[in-house]
């Protein structure tokens, strides 16, 4: 049923409340005695060594901490990989972004540790998904890793990633999400009865649920987080970015997945580098929604409400908007490029990428 893949639903545990990140001895210490931390950058260590160190000190777990900056390529894996080795670890704990997560995630894989993360940020679903993306070392995406284990525990602390973050990350991590929906009803229309399963239909059903409710309560989040204001909104929405996207995304691990808004992610990180330097991947993702709507066939009253509410939580609505170059060879390089990574064969499919471009220039 699923090309002798197995399906993992999610993360063994998922702890989300003010100062969770004082569970994180405890939960190591279900899985060993020696800790290997992976932090993305100074910044997210000064927020959140002192608590780490203290929550694991508290259970006598041993550990060794490393910030990081490697891009998530096979090359930083394999670094990573002989460091957690050398250090004879039991657990592989990431604190930071997508980036990190994901090679912490993969080293983990590699190396057969457990894997804990602990988010910053409510950007993306990293932290929960058991995938991680492979990116060439010309930044553009090879593929997508699969981890024979899930994910331990997460470990989400609400006083980090609402109370110490931007507001452009939590508004980042719902236009990735509420891509969900509008890619997999792409899916589903371009692969039919193949591509459809039970797990299939209850993460389309899942996706379908949160955009709904995106729709309706994600201005009012990205205004109560400016506030910092202490919600339940705000928290079911935090869950929303991390949890249930990252368990659609499992649910449907077992199909193949095809994604316009994505491919279109693709192509700026291997075409336009200096784009991709200034925008989250949930910008450019939600930035790219519309065109999706419009290939699926949605109406225009569909592309216009979700371009819309892109624009009120502050996501960026055009190519334009992030400096996409007002020329005519670099947008048929990008549509090439979308279609090539989509269907490359579909004729129809290009013509309907060409023409729905013009919402997103």
């Amino acid at each position: 049923m699923f090309n002798e893949s197995h399906i993992q639903v999610g993360a063994g545990r998922y702890i989300q409340h003010h100062g969770a990140i004082k569970e994180l001895g405890s939960e190591a210490a279900y899985f060993g005695r020696r800790a290997f931390l992976l932090i993305s950058d100074e910044l997210v260590s000064g927020k959140v060594m002192e608590k780490l160190s203290a929550s694991l000190n508290t259970v006598g777990i041993e550990y060794k901490t490393m910030i990081y900056s490697g891009p998530s390529t096979q090359k930083s894996f394999d670094y990573i990989t002989g460091q957690v080795k050398e250090y004879d670890t039991d657990v592989i704990i990431g604190v930071g972004g997508g980036r990190i997560l994901d090679i912490a995630k993969a080293a983990g894989d590699i190396v057969n540790a457990k894997i804990i993360t602990v988010p910053t940020s409510a950007a993306t679903c990293a932290a929960y998904a058991i995938l991680y993306v492979v990116y060439g070392e010309d930044g553009s995406v090879e593929k997508s890793g699969f981890l024979k284990h899930e994910i331990s525990a997460v470990i989400v602390d609400t006083d980090i990633v609402v109370y110490d973050c931007p507001v452009r990350y939590l508004a980042s991590g719902i236009a990735d999400a509420m891509a969900k929906k509008p890619e997999f009803l792409f899916t589903m229309l371009n692969l039919g009865d193949e591509g459809r399963t039970v797990t299939s239909d209850i993460a389309t059903s899942i996706a379908g649920y949160t955009y709904a409710k995106y729709i309706a309560k994600g201005l009012q989040a990205i205004r109560e987080f400016k506030g910092k204001k202490d919600t339940v909104l705000l928290d079911d929405i935090v869950c929303m970015n991390i949890m249930l996207t990252g368990m659609v995304s499992n649910l449907s691990t077992g199909g193949k997945q095809l994604a316009i808004a994505h491919n279109l992610y693709d192509a700026i990180c291997c075409l336009h580098k200096e784009i991709r330097a200034e925008y989250l991947h949930g910008e450019i993702v939600g930035m790219a929604l519309p065109l999706q709507i419009a290939v699926n066939g949605g109406t225009l009253e569909e592309i216009n409400e979700c371009k819309s509410f892109m624009a009120k939580i502050g996501c960026p609505t055009s190519l334009a908007a992030v400096g996409f170059p007002n020329d005519k060879k670099k947008m048929e390089e990008l549509i090439l490029y979308i279609h090539k990574k989509t269907i490359a064969n579909d004729m129809v499919l290009f013509n309907k990428i060409k023409d729905g471009i013009r919402y997103i220039v």
